[in-house]
């Protein structure tokens, strides 16, 4: 089963309790809707509770609800079948057939729970014997997400094709009849399928703009350092002069110490600024990896193409630069 690791990655940091509705924040944190809401109506400018970051651009727009800045944020769409996925193994043990005895197995396309005998017959039926039917003891959230089939949105059936104007999976069907005049619909598979290279291709910058953040604060952690060596150097060499010249240079032994104290302050404050405001960069864009790398890992059908397009429309609007 679930790891605490993984149980706890599915968990809000605000209410402790599994994902409802979960918000990625600009930073790339998440939080459940009613709890982003509740801490932006304690606090109008109230930042990311976890590393402060603004919530929204517009959040200092008094025409604007809580509800109605919340509402304009992406909704991680492969955290919400992750935490339903998870909700599926941990409804209860027992075999969704036979009532009163305990389920060790899970069918991975039906996601019904099933005894060893049910399994037995699940395997030799003509309409389920090719599915996957793994011991319930193995199955992750995570994996059970990811073999989830595609479902029509309108009413259940297989869905086959991608409505992207109404970010919908949809049978053929539909496609006749709600979505006969929709001008963007397409092959699920293939819709998929660019999604996951849009993802891969935004795993592939990401990476490069952390190791490149990450290098050039250890760059700037090094000049820190430096000057710290120099500052320490040039104190020495103020104190040796100023014990040759005794009390004749006392005065001159003050100011020098002043102007080297506040130049090196001031420069490493300078420094400092860098370094944190690289930081908060290394923070939205480790966040990020870390969401296009699990929608990667999971790909939930429909979910995937979603948190492609957010991902890539948030990654986009970045600055993944590591000079300021």
């Amino acid at each position: 089963m679930a790891t605490a690791a993984q149980e706890h990655a599915r968990k809000c940091a605000v209410c402790t309790s599994d994902f409802t509705t979960p918000k990625i924040l600009p930073c790339g944190h998440l939080f459940c809707r009613e709890c982003v809401v509740t801490w932006l109506d304690s606090k109008s400018d109230a930042g990311c509770p976890l590393c402060t970051c603004p919530i929204s651009e517009h959040q200092g727009n008094s025409s604007q609800s809580s509800a109605d800045v919340v509402d304009a944020l992406p909704t991680d769409s492969v955290m919400e079948a992750i935490v339903d996925s998870a909700c599926v193994l941990m409804n209860g043990g027992m075999c969704t057939v036979c009532d009163d005895v305990t389920a060790e197995y899970i069918c991975m396309q039906c996601l019904e729970k099933m005894c060893e005998s049910c399994m037995k017959i699940h395997k030799k039926m003509v309409v389920s014997r090719s599915h996957d039917v793994e011991s319930v003891s193995t199955v992750t959230p995570e994996r059970l997400a990811a073999s989830r089939p595609a479902l029509c949105a309108d009413h259940g059936d297989k869905a086959e094709l991608f409505c992207a104007d109404h970010h919908l999976a949809i049978c053929i069907s539909c496609s006749s009849s709600k979505h006969n005049e929709c001008p963007d619909v397409k092959y699920l598979d293939v819709e998929i399928n660019s999604a996951g290279n849009a993802l891969v291709l935004l795993t592939k910058e990401l990476t490069k703009a952390e190791d490149n953040l990450k290098q050039e604060i250890v760059n700037l952690n090094v000049r820190v350092q430096t000057a710290d060596v120099t500052e320490q150097r040039n104190m020495a060499l103020v104190d040796r002069t100023c014990e040759r010249l005794q009390k004749m240079v006392e005065e001159c032994q003050t100011q020098l110490k002043k102007l080297i104290s506040d130049s090196i302050s001031k420069f490493k404050k300078s420094l400092c600024d860098v370094k944190s405001e690289l930081e908060k960069r290394l923070g939205k864009v480790t966040s990020h990896k870390h969401l296009v790398t699990r929608s990667t890992t999971v790909r939930p059908r429909p979910a995937l193409i979603h948190a492609a397009q957010t991902l890539t429309d948030r990654v986009n609007s970045f600055d993944l630069s590591s000079k300021l």
